[in-house]
């Protein structure tokens, strides 16, 4: 089973609409205050936590798949006065010429490496990124908990005012065992309540769990320091955690 990337370049004028979240900001902006050298986030998107972490100093490199994301990334950053480098590749075939004292993998992305062979892949290029004694901090959801919602009900995610109308975004998903796919679906209404477009966009995801993501991450060459169930530091409950937040070390 091999990892086939979402095609965010279809969405990536829209995404700032619908994800508009920052639950996770404080988390990572407390740990990038104990880093005094350069950083590493891969699957940036349109800069969701990017800015907030340029904002305060840190020396970012953002590394995404689509280069369509990176391209909003690029006038906000520019819009705002400031900098990072942006890498438009795959996380699977990374190779950078800077080291890292920290590297960053939010938002839950790594599930959408799916198949282990993808899995090792990026957790090597994280490692090999990392400086000696480097910080490799990979979130994603707990399996129990989030399947729950694997179930075939379309979902509301929200409505949302664009210029002209309102954009309906919704999405099912199915399966989870252990890969879901999920069909997002985005339709474009006008004032008169008329459906303008409507646009489709296949994603799919894989359910990782712990003992087989702490095994992989071993055999990479990193060290566990600590799994966290919340973005507020409380420690992993296998039943309970929305979240598996995994902070590692390069050995």
């Amino acid at each position: 089973m091999q990892s086939v990337p979402i095609d965010y370049d279809s969405v990536a004028s829209l995404y700032d609409l619908y994800v508009d979240v920052d639950y996770d900001v404080p988390f990572f902006l407390s740990e990038v205050a104990r880093v005094c050298g350069p950083m590493l986030e891969l699957t940036a998107g349109t800069g969701r936590l990017s800015l907030p972490l340029i904002e305060a100093g840190v020396d970012l490199t953002c590394v995404d798949f689509s280069q369509g994301m990176l391209d909003v990334l690029s006038h906000k950053l520019s819009a705002r006065g400031l900098k990072a480098e942006l890498v438009c590749g795959d996380a699977c075939t990374l190779s950078l010429t800077r080291r890292f004292e920290l590297a960053i993998l939010p938002f839950q992305s790594f599930m959408e490496f799916i198949g282990e062979a993808s899995q090792y892949a990026v957790l090597r290029s994280a490692f090999d990124a990392l400086l000696p004694g480097g910080r490799f901090i990979c979130t994603m959801h707990n399996p129990p908990v989030r399947r729950r919602q694997v179930d075939g009900t379309q979902r509301l995610v929200g409505q949302f005012q664009m210029d002209g109308g309102t954009l309906l975004v919704s999405g099912f998903e199915q399966g989870g065992q252990p890969v879901v796919s999920r069909l997002q679906s985005f339709e474009f209404f006008g004032p008169d309540g008329r459906m303008i477009w409507k646009r489709l966009m296949p994603m799919r995801f894989e359910f990782i769990e712990r003992e087989a993501f702490e095994r992989m991450a071993n055999a990479v060459g990193f060290r566990v320091i600590d799994l966290f169930g919340d973005y507020r530091r409380t420690p992993f409950d296998p039943v309970e955690s929305p979240v598996m937040i995994w902070v590692l070390e390069k050995r």
